[in-house]
């Protein structure tokens, strides 16, 4: 397995999928279970034979001991459309740990929706990589993982926000979105695209990822800060005040996009690099939800 996934982890991710809220619907066959039924090789239950029906659906059988016409009715199973969207923008490249860990969340929703056989999109935003269009089935994990590996982050001022309404339509209607991202942006672009994903009837989670300094800084002193994404430059003088304003302006920026989320039934959740990726993974994401047996 390759880097991002480790073997154990991929062994371990091998019993669980990504859980979708809404009623799988799509043209093609796949392995999750809809509420309608379909043509699938589970038995659901009987009903009377009504004109139209397909013949080949009659069961003979009930037929010879009852002398009325059942037709057999089956579960329909679906698949699931899944486009995973990633942020290229520079401040996820601020610490190398921190760009590890989104593409590492992207090789993980990547590989259950393939072993599960969803149909799967990556979508680098902001990135000169350019999108993988979906593919399905477990041989292609490889292909997609060595894919998400090599995707690189942007060289320009992108932001990430007005990138991904740009890309809208990468991601089919209905489908399942991962947003990978640590959202540290002016909001407004981000909340018209999620409004447009939902108007087209589409899932939306949406994954915070942050280094432990940005949520809680530890510097001290005379420093001269660089904006990744823009190259501004400005002189601080950080001291106990200074930080504790920061640290209240992240809290209200996170509380406005949680709460904005909240209000439109979507996930966020925030998950520092100082947690474990199995620890993301198999407690918190479980615990929201996200993912299950």
């Amino acid at each position: 397995m390759h880097t991002l996934l480790s073997p154990v982890l991929a062994n371990r991710l091998t019993a669980f999928r990504l859980i979708s809220k809404r009623v799988v619907r799509g043209g093609h066959k796949g392995e999750r279970r809809s509420p309608r039924l379909g043509s699938s090789l589970e038995f659901s239950d009987y009903r009377l034979y009504s004109p139209g029906d397909d013949l080949r659906q009659i069961d003979w059988n009930t037929y010879a001991r009852t002398q009325k016409y059942y037709v057999k009715r089956f579960l329909d199973e679906q698949e699931l459309s899944v486009s995973i969207y990633l942020d290229c923008t520079k401040s996820m490249g601020m610490k190398q740990e921190k760009w590890i860990r989104a593409k590492e969340f992207a090789a993980a929703f990547a590989f259950l929706a393939l072993t599960n056989s969803d149909r799967l999109s990556v979508v680098p935003v902001a990135s000169p990589t350019d999108v993988y269009p979906y593919t399905k089935g477990k041989a292609m994990t490889k292909r997609v993982l060595q894919f998400i590996e090599r995707v690189s982050l942007t060289d320009g001022k992108e932001a990430f926000g007005e990138h991904l309404a740009k890309n809208l339509h990468q991601s089919r209607k209905g489908s399942l979105n991962l947003i990978i991202s640590d959202f540290l942006d002016d909001p407004i672009d981000l909340f018209a695209a999620l409004k447009k994903m939902q108007a087209r009837h589409q899932q939306v989670l949406l994954i915070q990822v942050v280094l432990p300094e940005e949520v809680n800084p530890d510097y001290l002193g005379d420093l001269q800060l660089v904006d990744l994404e823009t190259a501004e430059q400005r002189d601080v003088a950080m001291s106990p005040k200074v930080i504790n304003n920061y640290k209240q302006l992240f809290e209200a920026h996170t509380q406005s996009i949680k709460s904005f989320c909240r209000q439109r039934g979507m996930d966020l959740l925030t998950c520092p690099t100082s947690d474990s990726l199995e620890q993301s993974l198999f407690s918190s994401m479980m615990r929201q939800g996200w993912i299950g047996r």
